[in-house]
């Protein structure tokens, strides 16, 4: 029995060696077209926020066909990624980049249309910010109201804002530019006819919006300034006032506005002691601190003193700091016939006026377009017309430091003041003018001597192609 079975395996194994050598098959074989990236390319590509990355690939194909190969980049920031952004679809990749800096993983996918086989390879991207630090310029050209930045480089980068904000422009018409230190975080306030927004430090895309900062928020949207001692802040709509106390612990909100009837001009003359705000309506100077509701006197002003800040009585032209604690305010008559060049003692409640000179009227100082004091010398810089003079106080007399081609427009004055390095040699010494010549706006910049006047009577660089500016700022390092 044994036997037989041995014999019929035998016979079966035989039997199916014998079909396998007759059956020959019946079956293809497709070679597949294998991809592969020809050109060396880095693993990381460096690129600047809102520059383009560009990168050009040569595949090669095994078995090219006419269908053709489907590429697909996408970006997103690492295994954690909030969101994913596809970037490309092209071999050859122009994709504009406004992520904010930081190190990004950037995958490709590279798909054959008729087998659907893909090639995948990961790259990653060093994203790098061009906006650590330069001039802010708010400009509206073409209608559209956009920031343009003047870096370290003298190079200038357009429409920032804009770029890193879906094509979202700012309302048109003046506006302004805060750049402030809120302990160790960089603050950049955008204030444009009804709205308020602050805008990333380091890619210019909106972080917050004027009803963000508030605990409750005005129910008009009209920002105008913004001040701060390192200790408080002092927000100004163009009807109340706000204050916060960064003493306290984080979130910083403003509270409840100071109640009554006045409007607060948007100047800022402060020290480590607190704020005073001139009032247009009451005519005189009232303390404000951050963390109260109220304008307060100012203590430290008497009747007896050779102006009293608490009964001024005047229409207040300019008012800002000057030497130390100086502060400087121009001020005229309130009918007209009298100019006023007042100094006085910056110490919160108790400042105090220190010296006053009376002007006859119809001097360019009254009918001045701009103002800035200086923060080396008691001199007021001013524009007039086309030409900047220069107010000196001691000497009780205007003398002309430059004249812009006749009918430029001045539209702003700003100091270089650098928040990150006191001991920048540039601070309060390059002055800038930013101007309207023809239908260009420009930018100077004016380096200033001990005496006040400008080194070697003339700018020391001029930056063009702007549209109609409303504002410029100086942007340090975060």
């Amino acid at each position: 029995m044994k036997s037989f079975y041995s014999l019929c395996m035998a016979i079966l194994t035989l039997a199916l060696m014998q079909g396998c050598i007759k059956d020959k098959g019946n079956y293809s074989y497709n070679e597949i077209n294998k991809l592969s990236i020809q050109r060396t390319l880095p693993d990381t590509f460096y690129v600047m926020v809102q520059d383009t990355l560009k990168v050009d690939l040569e595949v090669s194909q095994s078995l090219p066909d006419t269908a053709g190969l489907t590429y697909d980049w996408v970006l997103y920031p690492g295994n954690t990624a909030p969101y994913r952004r596809h970037v490309g679809n092209s071999a050859n990749l122009r994709a504009l980049i406004s992520d904010a800096p930081a190190t990004y993983d950037l995958d490709l996918f590279i798909t054959d249309k008729k087998t659907n086989v893909t090639l995948y390879k990961k790259f990653y991207v060093n994203v790098m910010s061009a906006f650590n630090q330069g001039w802010l310029v708010m400009n509206e050209k073409d209608g559209h109201n956009d920031i343009s930045m003047i870096l370290p480089t003298n190079d200038i980068i357009h429409n920032i804002f804009s770029k890193a904000n879906n094509n979202q422009f700012l309302t048109p018409g003046n506006g302004s530019i805060t750049v402030f230190q809120r302990k160790t975080a960089q603050m950049v306030y955008l204030f444009t006819p009804g709205s308020g927004l602050q805008a990333s430090v380091t890619n210019f895309s909106i972080e917050s919006r004027f009803r963000d900062w508030f605990f409750i928020p005005p129910a008009e949207e009209a920002p105008l300034a913004v001040y701060t001692n390192g200790s408080e802040e002092h927000f100004l709509t163009k009807t109340r006032a706000y204050g916060v106390n960064l003493i306290t612990p984080a979130p910083y909100k403003y509270g409840v506005a100071a109640v009554g009837n006045y409007y607060l001009a948007p100047y800022q003359i402060s020290d480590p002691l607190g704020f005073i705000f001139y009032d247009t309506i009451a005519q005189r100077f009232w303390y404000h601190s951050g963390s109260d509701f109220s304008l307060q006197t100012v203590a430290g002003a008497k009747s007896t003193d050779v102006w009293n800040l608490n009964n001024v009585g005047k229409r207040l032209l300019y008012a800002g700091m000057n030497t130390g604690q100086t502060f400087v305010s121009v001020f005229e008559s309130n009918g007209k016939d009298s100019l006023f060049v007042c100094t006085g003692l910056s110490g919160g409640t108790n400042s105090k006026g220190t010296a006053a000179d009376t002007l006859p009227a119809g001097l360019p100082l009254q009918s001045a377009s701009r103002y800035l004091s200086s923060r080396m010398v008691p001199h007021i810089y001013f524009a007039y017309n086309n030409q900047l003079y220069i107010w000196d106080i001691p000497g009780r007399l205007q003398r002309l430091v430059y004249t812009f081609p006749a009918g430029t427009e001045i539209r702003s004055l700003k100091w270089y003041v650098n928040t990150r390095n006191f001991s920048d040699p540039d601070n309060n010494r390059v002055l800038m003018a930013a101007t309207k010549e023809g239908n260009e706006g420009k930018v100077y910049l004016f380096g200033v001597e001990a005496t006040g006047d400008f080194t070697g009577g003339t700018y020391r660089q001029t930056f063009g192609g702007f549209g109609l500016i409303h504002d410029v700022t100086y942007k340090p390092q975060p």
